[in-house]
């Protein structure tokens, strides 16, 4: 996410929290705070879930956007085709998720409960049929020898524990990632 976005939502924030001050401090006293002060008020009020307090790392990810780790991932509760998610994601300044870790898929499997298929940042090179990420890496499939040898049309989901090929033109759900902030 742009940095000046990140800017204009805290501005546009800071007067929502000023309101939920207690009711002992007053505005003017939390208008003449430093800034670092003002940062952890504005970060304790808009991160609960999201803050990592054992090494004071903050990490903020979108509105509705699910945070693990340093990665932010959205699913969709719609339908639609490889490359109409690939797009819908571009237009969320993301990209189809690229699990490429064991963790990754764990954790979206747990928040899934494993019961979706879902579109990942997985297809394959019409002309070498190699699989490739979103980001021009190698799918690995040593490590994850579910998947099939790729056939024309063919593009990565998950399901459930597993990463399999399906034509790039059958309708599921998505799931899209960035880097948190």
């Amino acid at each position: 996410m742009p940095l000046h976005l990140v800017l204009t939502a805290l501005q546009a924030i800071t007067p929502d929290v000023q309101d939920n001050i207690p009711a002992t401090e007053t505005k003017q006293q939390v208008s003449q705070e430093p800034a670092g002060k003002k940062w952890n008020k504005l970060r304790q009020f808009l991160c609960k879930p999201r803050c990592d307090n054992s090494t004071g790392n903050l990490k903020l990810c979108p509105k509705d956007w699910l945070l693990h780790e340093n990665k932010c991932y959205w699913i969709s509760g719609e339908k639609q085709t490889w490359n109409e998610s690939r797009d819908d994601c571009r237009a969320k300044d993301s990209e189809l998720a690229v699990l490429k870790k064991e963790a990754e898929l764990h954790y979206i499997q747990r928040v899934t409960n494993g019961a979706q298929m879902l579109w990942i940042g997985l297809s394959a090179n019409s002309g070498t049929r190699k699989w490739l990420w979103m980001d021009n890496s190698p799918y690995n499939n040593k490590e994850k020898p579910d998947i099939t040898e790729a056939q024309g049309n063919s593009c990565g989901m998950v399901k459930g524990p597993k990463v399999i090929s399906e034509s790039c033109s059958a309708m599921t759900k998505w799931i899209c990632e960035t880097e948190a902030l």
